[in-house]
């Protein structure tokens, strides 16, 4: 059996004859959402009026905050939704989806989700806490200058921590049926707690 080898030309020939064409698709244009606003160096919506959408899950994003002061709660844990829901009502409502933001501007309290229907489970989980946590003389803390339940107070907060997250749906906050939220006061002295709550999405 004997093999003939083509020349190079004549190989060159018969693969140049040979045209894949690349598919043809369109191609994909992406819209930024915001844009800089020629001569001014700040952001602007790139949906404008002039434009609709018909899809109303396209709207324009919208944002709302608000800084809400608790009044001061004795040690331990205390639902607090129906406070935080009356403060944010008005913005609320004008949300269709979304989410909200809680933070809390301290370090020896904390926010949590949980029980909203028997009392109990809240004095339980303080109960907890402070078996866990020990407090007093014969603690190992080296941080006493602000009192002996303080340092507690700053384990106890990293603990559960400082900000949530719950979803809009609807104009309200969309939480289970027995879910709450919690702020647990960690100190001895009762103080007023700020939280900055922050609303955004359509």
């Amino acid at each position: 059996m004997q093999l003939q080898l083509r020349s190079s030309s004549s190989a060159s020939a018969l693969f140049s004859a040979v045209q894949v064409k690349p598919p043809s698709s369109p191609p994909v244009r992406v819209k930024a959402l915001f844009t800089k606003n020629p001569g001014s160096g700040t952001l602007k919506n790139s949906n404008s009026n002039t434009n609709p959408n018909p899809n109303p899950m396209a709207s324009n994003p919208r944002w709302a905050q608000k800084t809400v002061t608790l009044p001061p709660l004795r040690r331990g844990c205390h639902l607090i939704t129906p406070k935080i829901v009356k403060e944010i009502a008005q913005d609320l409502s004008e949300f269709k989806c979304g989410l909200a933001h809680l933070f809390l501007l301290h370090t020896s309290a904390s926010l949590t989700i949980n029980e909203n229907y028997d009392s109990d489970v809240r004095d339980d989980t303080e109960t907890f806490l402070n078996k866990i946590v020990p407090e007093g003389r014969s603690a190992p803390w080296k941080h006493t200058l602000e009192g002996p339940d303080d340092m507690p107070a700053h384990i106890k907060s990293s603990m559960f921590g400082c900000t949530l997250t719950i979803p809009i749906t609807d104009g309200q906050l969309n939480m289970g049926t027995w879910q709450g939220i919690w702020l647990c006061e960690h100190r001895d002295a009762p103080t007023p707690r700020k939280v900055v709550i922050t609303l955004n999405g359509i």
